[in-house]
């Protein structure tokens, strides 16, 4: 029964087919899985690397690898701190901008079919009820898990 599997698994369940659709509806837009890098960019200003790696539960070598990635495919680029010589800004660039939309079409045209059948309350409770288990145990005691890893090139 569903109220005895770990949670973990249901939410597996629903992230592997998704994500997999989502990848494979923008593999043509050469960016791997790293549309949310692209997303939280447009959605905020002045982003560090560290940022980014907090704000979406990436390792910061993982976001180095995808910055410098996306830096040479002309899609980001790295800016000083005028404030912080230290510190780098990811910023987006024009060729990203306009895949942009791309990926907010595909991420929407799935999320139409993920919610097939519910009316639009049962999809923001479903929202707000992830959101509130996320809380519930953002601060669990909990070992280092890589859920986000880049290819290794050989």
């Amino acid at each position: 029964s569903q109220e005895n599997m770990p949670l973990g698994k249901l939410c597996s369940m629903v992230t592997k087919p998704y994500f997999g659709a989502l990848t494979l509806k923008t593999e043509s837009l050469k960016i791997e899985k790293n549309y949310s890098v692209l997303i939280l960019l447009e959605e905020n200003k002045n982003c560090t690397q560290q940022y980014i790696s907090c704000a979406l539960q990436i390792d910061k070598v993982s976001v180095v690898k995808i910055i410098d990635d996306f830096t040479k495919k002309g899609l980001v680029k790295r800016v000083q701190n005028p404030k912080d010589r230290r510190e780098y800004f990811v910023e987006l660039m024009p060729k990203a901008r306009k895949i942009l939309p791309k990926i907010h079409k595909t991420i929407k045209e799935l999320n139409d079919i993920a919610f097939k059948g519910f009316s639009p309350k049962e999809r923001e409770d479903f929202g707000k009820a992830i959101i509130k288990v996320y809380h519930n145990i953002e601060h669990f005691p909990s070992s280092h898990v890589i859920v986000y890893k880049t290819k290794k090139k050989k």
